[in-house]
């Protein structure tokens, strides 16, 4: 992870989006840096704009505080473009104060910024602008939607009679037509058709500057575009790995605590573990109800399985600690990329996953697991296999991890897609 920048004040909110070297993309995203919160959204962001924020003007729209807090960041100064490294980044308030100041933003972008949504649910960072664009209450014509995972199966099943009404509106009004929807893999682009089954894929590999796009006909239509999440880079100081010992293991879950993570399940899948095992719990407490669901299972493990809740933690802490760690254990409901299992990987950490993420074939690979939700056995079965390891086939096994996940992480294919995908959202919008 790149060391965070500071802030400098630039302009107001009600400034333009003015003319910049580069393609200019509008970020609205629920959480971003110096936050870590948010996971997922936050590291595809931040990512791409490393990768990226060079060669396009990148301006990012965000709250003010990090998921679950009260008070602000600490020295932000809100309503106002701020240099966070290759960015510029404008902190809005909760509440309707932030309402309008959105809405004022919104209205003010002109036809050649790509807005990008990393949301299909969230009101003020996705369908907010969709609705303005609908009544024509902005210029926005070129509009690329992440919906990061929440058409899958397990996140469809909460909250399902709320978002199934949303669906049927939203499709009746048309509020998603002449869109790209940004799948970060092919598992994520079928979630997508099933909700909006007239959309049509399209390949950005071949997409370049002065390409002919092969587009034609599209009209109004919307697009689904699989593109991968650009990867954290390894940190260049990483950690030297503790070794492992015969007959123990040290387990690590790094996630929200939420249904959708799973952790009830990942301690239901470590009963009946032998051996001496500690299993560490970092992330924050999304869902109080279900933390305490969590406790009462922490309760039950027998005694030679020690689990502990460290809190949250930091970003740039994490190839820390899957350092002192010999196993990520994250069964999830589902992730559109699961950049937490990436890093797990380049940092030398084998990972026990369901098979509900894009890292797949990973036990193949000789680097992990990824499983069936509903075969929980198999779970435990890759655990007590990992108590039984010894150091040295543990040590290879980290190798190996440590190679694939640098070499995702070094993809320079992927970032190419990533650039063709705003590329082909702007085209697109000469379509019309």
């Amino acid at each position: 992870m790149s060391t965070q920048q500071p802030l400098h004040e630039t302009d107001s909110i009600i400034a333009p989006i003015e003319a910049a070297s580069g393609l200019r993309v509008l970020v609205l995203v629920g959480g971003y840096l110096p936050g870590y919160k948010y996971g997922g959204p936050i590291r595809s962001v931040s990512n791409l704009v490393a990768a990226i924020g060079e060669e396009f003007h990148f301006r990012i729209v965000t709250l003010d505080r990090d998921l679950g807090d009260k008070l602000p960041f600490p020295g932000i100064v809100v309503n106002r473009w701020l240099r966070v490294g290759y960015a510029e980044v404008m902190y809005l308030r909760p509440g309707f104060p932030g309402l309008l100041g959105m809405s004022a933003l919104l209205r003010s972008v002109d036809r050649d910024t790509v807005l990008y949504l990393n949301s299909f649910c969230s009101w003020r960072f996705s369908i907010l602008a969709l609705i303005m664009r609908w009544l024509k209450l902005c210029r926005l014509r070129c509009v690329v939607l992440a919906p990061h995972g929440e058409f899958s199966s397990g996140a469809l099943k909460f909250k399902h009679r709320r978002k199934l009404f949303y669906l049927r509106i939203a499709r009746w009004l048309g509020l998603y037509r002449g869109l790209i929807w940004h799948a970060h893999s092919v598992f994520e682009a079928a979630d997508i058709s099933r909700q909006f089954p007239l959309v049509r894929h399209i390949d950005v590999a071949g997409v370049t500057p002065d390409s002919k796009m092969k587009i034609g006909g599209v009209g109004t239509s919307a697009v689904v575009a699989t593109t991968p999440d650009i990867a954290s880079m390894p940190r260049p100081d990483a950690p030297n790995r503790q070794p492992k010992g015969r007959g123990q293991l040290r387990v690590v879950f790094l996630s929200r605590f939420s249904q959708m993570k799973n952790l009830a399940g990942a301690l239901r899948m470590m009963q009946g573990v032998s051996g001496d095992v500690s299993f560490d719990l970092y992330g924050p407490v999304e869902d109080a109800e279900y933390w305490e669901e969590c406790q009462g299972l922490i309760a039950e493990l027998s005694a030679n399985i020690r689990a502990q809740y460290w809190g949250e933690i930091a970003h740039e802490k994490v190839a820390q600690v899957f350092a002192e760690h010999d196993v990520l254990l994250l069964p999830t409901q589902g992730e559109a990329f699961g950049h937490v299992i990436g890093e797990a990987l380049a940092s030398g950490c084998p990972v026990l996953i369901s098979d509900q993420t894009p890292w797949r074939n990973l036990e193949t690979l000789g680097v992990g697991w990824d499983l069936p939700l509903c075969e929980p056995k198999r779970f435990r079965d890759a655990l007590q296999q990992c108590v039984d390891m010894g150091s040295e086939e543990h040590a290879a096994m980290s190798r190996r991890a440590a190679a694939f996940g640098t070499s995702r992480a070094n993809d320079p294919a992927v970032i190419e897609q990533n650039r063709a995908l705003f590329r082909l959202a702007l085209r697109m919008a000469t379509l019309e």
